[in-house]
């Protein structure tokens, strides 16, 4: 921790990087946890940032997880910076929800730099906490760099918590590195699987941004193009029949029942479209079923009435939703909006199914030529 309060009560600040002669007046004399009242060693070295612990850590929730040097030097660069033009303060105590932010600016913004694995559970409490007593959660994500596949990245379960979303940046995460000092923003976040998304970098020194941040518009374009996601869908397809055995998968028997191969599907049928992230399954399977429950059935289908048969497959665990905390929207009916859409503009012969291999690949060529910029186009916000 970098804050601890001594004999007389007063706050004790580690944020500004003491000198040593402050470091030894800090060490003569006692210290405690601002929560749980409980003596706390001032721990200061060549290397290390100059930060609290407790003697005993048993017993106080609030500081339960143990901090690493990232989270440490990344908790105090965001406190120098932001203490330039706002009032912060850093590991405020919140007696009515019992939480400690790493950083409470101007008493609103509950910010949390998050390094370590933090399950969706309390992930998700967390943020509520603070929304419940009108706080405004921002996360950031402070751990290990994002991977890359070729030109797509990789965002686990624990990345996609982090998610926002605003109408000029579509989905977007922000992280900070302490190490360079820098943030990396990832917007127009456009998944490709469950957990491959194409995305628009931005990075930006600390030093170049005042707070709160404002980032430049990423560029009006997808990064990549509808042949490459036939080509991701298939290779999803081969995957999941190959290591999850086709006829158990849940999607897969459905399919078969219906007398379909799951690759020669109407070619309306697993596309991308705005907002697709919201579910973690492949468009493919949550667009089979709307079809099979709905689009054939009836000649015009509501949005309501879409978004109602998708959550019915989501309460039978036939589909799952990704867990965004901090997003209220878009919202799964938005989603229905944007797939109906679709499905209006295109003619009959794309919501036939194929009859073979080859002639499925025919099919995609002419579908890619007629579609292409409509489909690519509507997933930039």
């Amino acid at each position: 921790m970098l804050v601890a309060r001594d004999q007389a009560g007063q706050l004790v600040s580690l944020t500004n990087r003491p000198d040593q002669q402050t470091i030894q007046k800090i060490r003569s004399s006692s210290q405690f946890c601002p929560s749980c009242r409980q003596p706390v060693i001032l721990k200061a070295g060549a290397v290390k940032i100059p930060h609290f612990a407790h003697k005993q850590l048993e017993g106080c929730q609030p500081f339960s997880e143990g901090e690493s040097e990232r989270h440490l030097k990344g908790k105090a660069d965001l406190h120098s910076w932001i203490s330039r033009t706002h009032q912060v303060e850093a590991e405020a105590y919140l007696p009515e929800i019992s939480q400690r932010p790493d950083l409470l600016v101007d008493r609103k913004v509950a910010i949390e730099y998050q390094c370590s694995f933090l399950s969706a559970a309390l992930f998700t409490a967390r943020t509520q906490g603070y929304q419940e007593n009108e706080f405004f959660p921002f996360w950031i994500y402070g751990g290990p760099p994002i991977k890359r596949q070729g030109r797509f990245y990789q965002f686990s379960t624990f990345h996609r918590l982090f998610f926002q979303y605003s109408p000029l940046f579509g989905f977007w995460f922000l992280a900070y590195c302490p190490n360079r000092e820098q943030f990396t923003l990832y917007s127009q976040l456009i998944p490709l699987t469950s957990s491959l998304y194409s995305a628009s970098l931005q990075t930006i020194p600390l030093t170049s941004l005042s707070y709160p941040p404002h980032f430049a518009q990423p560029p009006a374009s997808v990064l990549f193009s509808l042949s490459d996601w036939f080509k991701q869908k298939e290779r999803w397809l081969q995957q999941k029949l190959y290591f999850q055995q086709g006829l158990y998968d849940p999607f897969f028997s459905a399919v078969y029942k219906t007398g379909h191969h799951p690759s020669l599907l109407p070619l309306c049928i697993g596309v991308p479209v705005r907002f697709m992230a919201l579910i973690k399954n492949h468009p493919i399977e949550w667009q089979f079923y709307l079809w099979n429950d709905l689009l054939i059935h009836e000649e015009k289908v509501e949005e309501r009435e879409a978004a109602a048969a998708i959550e019915n497959r989501i309460k039978k665990g036939e589909l799952q939703l990704n867990v965004f905390p901090v997003l209220s929207t878009p919202t799964i009916t938005d989603l229905m909006k944007e797939y109906l859409a679709f499905w209006e503009l295109a003619g009959k012969a794309e919501k036939e199914a194929g009859q073979t291999t080859f002639g499925q690949m025919e099919r995609e060529k002419g579908f890619i030529k007629e579609f292409e910029e409509l489909l690519m186009h509507r997933l930039i916000f």
